[in-house]
């Protein structure tokens, strides 16, 4: 699949491009075996082992280096850590191990990917590069209540993945935001950690598969609101509760609990990749093969973006490796 050049709107601000590596801006080339997108997990991932197989890297991200991993408080399911790490430390050790490889790293933010001939582009605020092959790992983020009390809270009592941080509440009180197959599966993860959930529906009843729903009706430590709206999150250092609207009759409450899961769905940072890389309903990037090559040839997707990714930061780093080595195999194999 080739294309013209596809042209996409600026958006955002320019913020430069850099090399963490060099420590300048100066001399870097605009041509290069590989680019990968987003310096997540899976994009550090991708980096680390791209470097080591000696192959001319550029790492390029919009914002910090570490993606979302850096707001987790801490990480307590990934392998080699017992006692858990924060999501900070755990963000910052992959990113200095990948700058011992000499990878560079680009502070810009990717407005579109297209194809001038044979040749791949990849267009930022600031500038394009031409590569051979190029990995998407953007990650999603979550889709958020927008309600008074979320961003003032964030990883004081408000999560966003049980797996990730529910055992902070183990034995405590949960509200769980969203009834669908996510929202309840998460609610069942917070019950084998003994917690009291809390769910809550803005819909008149849940919409997640029939045997989930069921499981949950059987459990009387789940209380289920459904037609019920949270309205704002309560708290002093950390949560302490919701109030929430009764849509049936307009009435409010205020329930209390000990944090909030919001689960209402993710947002996949693909804005930018439409009408070049196919993406499914969902909005993720669809891919080819266990190769994690998308339907675009020399184009790969790893981590959160790709679709059915399981969204843990292990299968991320996991994805990272296979598109690397996809990578290097199919760039060894060009004429």
């Amino acid at each position: 699949m080739t294309k013209d050049w596809v042209k996409f709107p600026l958006s955002g601000q320019s913020k430069g491009v850099f090399s963490i590596a060099t420590s300048g801006v100066m001399g870097m080339d605009m041509k290069y075996e590989l680019i990968i997108i987003g310096a997540g997990p899976a994009g550090l991932s991708a980096a680390l082992y791209a470097g080591r197989a000696r192959l001319k890297t550029l790492l390029l991200e919009k914002e910090n280096p570490g993606g979302y991993l850096m707001n987790i408080e801490r990480v307590e399911n990934y392998p080699g850590f017992p006692e858990g790490i924060s999501g900070a430390e755990l963000g910052s050790n992959m990113v200095g191990q990948t700058i011992k490889y000499g990878v560079q790293f680009g502070l810009a933010e990717v407005t579109g990917i297209g194809f001038q001939g044979s040749s791949l582009v990849v267009k930022t605020t600031e500038t394009v590069y031409q590569a051979k092959t190029c990995i998407i790992a953007t990650g999603c983020q979550p889709r958020k209540l927008n309600v008074p009390g979320e961003d003032t809270f964030a990883n004081q009592g408000v999560i966003y993945c049980a797996i990730c941080d529910g055992s902070q509440f183990e034995g405590k009180v949960v509200a769980v935001v969203g009834g669908g197959d996510s929202g309840i599966t998460e609610a069942l993860y917070l019950r084998r950690l003994n917690c009291k959930v809390i769910m809550i529906e803005a819909e008149r009843q849940l919409n997640a598969k029939q045997y989930l729903q069921e499981k949950v009706f059987a459990d009387p430590d789940i209380n289920i609101f459904c037609h019920t709206k949270v309205e704002t999150i309560n708290g002093d250092n950390r949560v302490n509760g919701i109030s929430v609207l009764d849509l049936s009759n307009d009435r409010r409450a205020t329930l209390e609990v000990d944090g909030v899961l919001v689960h209402v769905g993710r947002e996949p940072n693909t804005d930018f990749l439409k009408d070049i890389v196919p993406l499914d309903a969902e909005e993720e990037i669809k891919i080819a093969d266990e190769r994690l090559e998308t339907l675009v040839k020399r184009i790969f997707a790893a981590g959160d973006v790709r679709h059915n990714s399981p969204r843990q930061v292990a299968t991320a780093v996991g994805d990272g490796a296979t598109a690397a080595v996809s990578a290097y195999e199919l760039i060894h194999s060009m004429p």
